[in-house]
């Protein structure tokens, strides 16, 4: 690879961005949804001018929450490539190679569970109470993180929710860490003004290149097979789950699986999230 390109990924979430606590904002019929859109463009915008100003040529945007038509196309910076839409492999990552040099993970929110976690859920709230890797009870950020970190892509820099600060400390102290929000109820937080804000991402990316210009970035590992649970909220889900081999039954809302890599983890949970809508839909549907 040309010595002179450095590419950087970012993935951006909407759950974990200021400015946004209701669910009147998250999907495309919601009746605030253009105000998180508007934010969530801002706030990308800020974060790659900031990464261009500090030396990196190339930028993918991931457009990473619900129908992943979030970020406003004709207001996103010029400089960018994006991949929007939904479903596609591999979901929040998309498109991430080893071509990358870093990620940046932007307004991610906290993992299902989470107590006072705003919006917190993991992938699916509708489908999942909760899941664990090694028996850590494993955020969006975190299972992503597995993923660059199997294509030797460190993450750079996580921006969002105060409650994920402890994952960062714990598993990726490397990491530069900017809280957007913190919550005090699952519909409610604390947040700077959008300018506030603006200013943190631009200091946590300067801090970020730093890193990565420095060598102070690593990738995320933990130990393989990967032993992931599933807590569903409907037994249902698991009742239907339990004849795919791979799975082991454990309680009425828990299945059981093991992956040898993120890759196959990652594709696993988002088959075992289309089911879980399914059957939603078809729950709310019989007559």
């Amino acid at each position: 690879m040309n010595g002179d390109i450095l590419r950087a990924y970012i993935s951006v979430d909407l759950e974990g961005l200021p400015g946004v606590v209701s669910t009147t904002m998250l999907s495309p019929w919601s009746s605030q949804f253009s105000l998180a859109s508007k934010i969530a463009t801002r706030l990308v915008n800020t974060v790659v001018d900031e990464l261009y100003g500090n030396g990196f040529t190339e930028i993918l945007v991931a457009d990473s929450h619900g129908l992943m038509t979030n970020i406003n196309y004709l207001e996103l910076d010029s400089r960018v490539d994006v991949i929007q839409g939904y479903p596609r492999p591999f979901s929040m990552v998309s498109g991430l190679t080893r071509e990358y040099s870093a990620v940046f993970f932007i307004g991610y929110h906290s993992a299902a569970g989470t107590m006072h976690g705003v919006l917190e859920h993991t992938y699916s709230g509708r489908v999942f109470s909760e899941i664990r890797v090694n028996d850590i009870r494993a955020s969006e950020f975190l299972i992503n993180s597995l993923y660059a970190g199997e294509l030797g892509v460190p993450v750079a820099m996580l921006a969002g929710d105060e409650y994920l600060r402890k994952e960062v400390e714990m598993y990726l102290p490397w990491t530069v860490f900017i809280p957007l929000k913190k919550g005090v109820s699952r519909f409610a937080a604390y947040y700077p003004s959008l300018e506030k804000a603006e200013r943190a991402l631009r200091e946590g990316v300067k801090e970020a290149c730093s890193k990565h210009r420095n060598g102070g970035l690593r990738v995320f590992q933990l130990e393989k097979p990967y032993r992931v649970e599933l807590v569903f909220r409907e037994s249902l889900v698991a009742d239907v789950l339990e004849a795919w081999d791979i799975m082991e039954r454990v309680n009425a809302y828990t299945v059981r699986f093991s992956a040898e890599s993120a890759r196959k983890m990652l594709g696993v949970i988002e088959l075992a999230a289309f089911v879980g809508s399914a059957i939603d839909y078809f729950r709310a549907n019989i007559k």
